[in-house]
């Protein structure tokens, strides 16, 4: 069985890096022959951290081979630093990246809603997983008008 592999949620910066953050996630899911674990929530928290733009990060990932979601909150440090908690409510920058995701990956895989502390009650919760649904639901109906287009 082929596994994914998640993108970190990254707090230093290597040293001479030679590749951008889609340049060596490709690298790692196209030679070992895997499949991507999208994390929106760290793909925003590295931007944020990096100085760079997640949409833009986002279509350079191998999204064809993107097998599972995950969506997060995080917190923001006194200095500025973006931490991946899973403490959080998920805010609506991460929202729209899922949404963007699900049309850049070209189908809707399953998405989990990570929260591993500070658990609010389960209504809060369940409003977070109805809103997945709901950008589930709408990206399957945006994606099949654009393949009825492709075939018409």
């Amino acid at each position: 069985m082929r596994i994914g592999v998640e993108n970190a949620s990254t707090y230093i910066a290597p040293p001479g890096a030679e590749m951008t953050e889609p340049e060596f996630i490709r690298a790692v899911v196209e030679r070992a022959d895997c499949l991507l674990h999208l994390d929106v929530n760290n793909l925003y928290v590295n931007s944020r951290n990096f100085g760079f733009d997640p949409h833009r990060c986002l279509q350079q990932l191998p999204l064809e081979r993107t097998c599972y979601v995950h969506v997060a909150g995080h917190f923001v440090e006194d200095d500025g630093l973006v931490v991946d908690t899973h403490g959080a409510e998920v805010i609506d920058p991460v929202w729209q990246l899922l949404r963007e995701a699900y049309q850049c990956i070209g189908h809707v895989p399953p998405t989990c809603l990570e929260r591993d502390f500070n658990s609010p009650e389960l209504a809060t919760l369940a409003q977070e997983v109805a809103h997945i649904a709901q950008l589930q639901q709408a990206a399957q109906g945006e994606l099949a008008v654009q393949d009825h287009r492709r075939v018409a």
